[in-house]
């Protein structure tokens, strides 16, 4: 609880003054919103209606002249408590804490919080309390791994039992849904085809959420390369 309450509370410093609004007008009420309002997007709905996404700060110098009233973030009913300078804060402190562990170079891979290297670490910095490390494999050691990019990793181990534990980390699946020679796979250049099952599709055409499999494919993209925990910009050929 106390985690979600920092973390929540960085978010509010964090949070932008500008709002989106979902609402549905009639088509022949399109013009007068177009008027007043920035409208990020419009879908038609039917022959009557469309549901249109607008920023919910308003241009009050073209209000004025037009003599109309909205109520608009900045409000004393509406008003978003932020404060971009304190969440800016509170990310560089937190990259500060981390900045010797990325250039350490044992370090095999770190990301927001998370942090693999090949020498054990201090203990001093280890526990349950906010702000220390925890240990997730709690002592036990990495017997191979594959880094490829940001979030996609994967790697096994080798428990008390002597049982062989696979897990993977790849953004837009879910975790360990890779095999360990899978991983390896693509760090060689190879596609592999994943079914994830039960993902929520929303229609603003037809305003319902279906529920349905999906195949996504997953390779090494070079968009990201990591190079002795370092990501490098992609290589644009010219000429």
């Amino acid at each position: 609880m106390a985690k979600l309450q920092l973390n929540n509370l960085y978010g509010y410093f964090g949070r932008k003054q500008i709002g989106l609004i979902t609402s549905n007008v009639k088509n022949d009420e399109l013009l007068n919103v177009l008027s007043s309002r920035v409208v990020k997007s419009i879908n038609p709905l039917n022959d009557d209606y469309s549901s249109i996404l607008t920023y919910s700060n308003v241009n009050h110098d073209m209000l004025q002249s037009l003599n109309n009233e909205f109520q608009s973030i900045g409000t004393d009913t509406n008003y978003v408590m932020s404060n971009v300078a304190i969440a800016a804060a509170v990310t560089s402190y937190a990259r500060i804490h981390m900045i010797p562990f990325k250039i350490d170079p044992n370090t095999l891979y770190t990301d927001t919080d998370s942090h693999f290297t090949t020498k054990p670490i201090d203990p001093t910095l280890l526990g349950l309390d906010i702000g220390l490390m925890k240990d997730e494999l709690k002592g036990q050691v990495i017997q191979e791994a594959y880094f490829l990019g940001p979030k996609k990793y994967g790697y096994y181990i080798i428990d008390k039992d002597g049982i062989r534990k696979e897990f993977s980390v790849f953004s837009g699946i879910p975790r360990n849904s890779l095999s360990f020679e899978e991983v390896k796979q693509i760090y060689n250049g190879a596609s592999i085809t994943k079914t994830i099952s039960n993902r929520f599709y929303k229609s603003f055409k037809n305003l319902n959420i279906t529920i349905k499999d999906s195949t996504i494919t997953i390779k090494n993209t070079n968009d990201k390369k990591l190079v002795n925990n370092r990501y490098l910009p992609p290589v644009i050929n010219s000429g």
